[in-house]
């Protein structure tokens, strides 16, 4: 399904008509936006309609109405149902994607349930298509083909002196020099996941501060560690996040009436996400925190 995904945000660019002068284009820029996940998942629907799952049910198709809040409950029922869904949930701001071109400004957020399976989960963005289960992991290349990846960065080597953190934690960049990233790069904080995707999983940032978010949009979180990254909460603790402890925490918060995720730390190694984990701890012991957390 996810080449599907990817081929649709890649090429569906621009809203079907362009009017003549400033207000038309407007409107119509905000019909495109208004429009394009329920286009999306529409679309994606119709390609699956003929697809059979082990269960012999049709899967219920997430994303085209409702907000965030409906959504999550029609999410968190189908779990509780033990009924195959999917899920598909734009991160980060698709307008800006499509009017400035830049790539690290929205991605989409896959959630796939089977009964009596772990789930399934997707991060796609215009150059990249990422698939994690708890059990394999897999990357779309340029061919169409889906390759199985052996749990490693796909790039080997990654550029020590580099981070990358929401806005929200500017006041973090002192600390983090001292601890050797001699460049701290900032993203606004609702671009934040395809932002690590690019600068993480797809290029040669060592490690990023992922800020809390939406249960719909976590897709992230089960990707990124099946795909060979060190994932840690950031809050009180630290938990370290395997795939299918990843899982289970998406499928807790879509089910438990709290939908809203602690934020994450995403590293090349370990080493470097427990580095990061102390500056946050000390950070969140000095009582500096208080916009972040909330």
């Amino acid at each position: 399904m996810i080449d599907r995904v990817r081929d649709l945000l890649s090429t569906d660019g621009h809203p079907p008509s362009r009017p003549a002068g400033r207000a038309g284009q407007a409107l119509a820029w905000d019909q495109f936006n208004a429009q394009f996940l329920p286009r999306l998942v529409s679309r994606v629907e119709s390609a699956l309609a003929d697809t059979v799952n082990s269960a012999g049910v049709p899967a219920m198709f997430i994303g085209a109405k409702g907000d965030l809040t409906e959504r999550t409950r029609m999410f968190g029922d189908q779990l509780l149902a033990k009924r195959p869904c999917v899920s598909i949930s734009v991160t980060g701001n698709v307008r800006r994607l499509f009017t400035f071109g830049n790539t690290m400004a929205a991605s989409l957020s896959v959630l796939v349930y089977l009964p009596e399976s772990p789930l399934h989960a997707a991060t796609v963005t215009q150059r990249s298509a990422l698939m994690s289960s708890c059990s394999e992991a897999h990357r779309l290349i340029g061919s169409g083909d889906w390759v199985q990846m052996a749990g490693a960065p796909l790039v080997a080597d990654a550029d020590p002196g580099y981070v990358l953190l929401p806005d929200s934690l500017r006041h973090l960049e002192q600390a983090l020099r001292l601890a050797g990233y001699s460049d701290v790069q900032f993203v606004p904080a609702e671009e934040i996941t395809p932002a690590v995707i690019e600068a993480v999983l797809e290029h040669a940032v060592p490690a990023a501060i992922h800020c809390p978010g939406h249960v719909l949009n976590s897709a992230i979180a089960l990707v990124a560690s099946k795909h060979g990254m060190a994932v840690r909460l950031s809050g009180a603790g630290g938990k370290a996040l395997e795939p299918w402890a990843a899982s289970g925490m998406i499928c807790k918060a879509a089910t438990s009436g709290q939908p809203d995720l602690d934020g994450l730390i995403i590293a090349r190694d370990p080493i470097a996400a427990l580095r990061i984990g102390r500056i946050l701890k000390e950070d969140h012991t000095d009582e500096t925190s208080g916009d972040w957390q909330e």
